[in-house]
């Protein structure tokens, strides 16, 4: 999955946007966005693969943060594309350009 693809799916986006602030575990995200523990657990694991969550050990617990800072999204309709920027917690930008499917 790309990131585009990954941006635009409706858990993915939950659990990206969800901690951003704030660390939480997977049962946590679940429960709070009402997503598939099986689901959450799977868009996690390919989350923190693509580099776009960070892993926290809390004692024996584990809880993700996301690893972006800054998001714009920009959809130009005339044009049928999207761009995404971001910059991670490294301070990397990223620029994902794609077509509206």
């Amino acid at each position: 999955m790309n990131v585009l693809s990954v941006l635009l799916d409706h858990y993915s986006s939950q659990i990206l946007m969800g901690t951003m602030d704030t660390p939480k575990g997977i049962r946590e995200l679940s429960k709070e966005y009402k997503i598939p523990l099986s689901v959450c657990y799977r868009r996690v694991k390919m989350l923190a693969e693509m580099g776009l969550l960070n892993e926290k050990k809390y004692g024996k617990r584990v809880k993700y943060i996301s690893n972006i800072e800054n998001f714009k999204a920009v959809l130009n309709f005339e044009e049928n594309k999207m761009v995404v920027d971001m910059d991670d917690s490294n301070g990397e930008n990223y620029r994902v350009e794609g077509n509206i499917v």
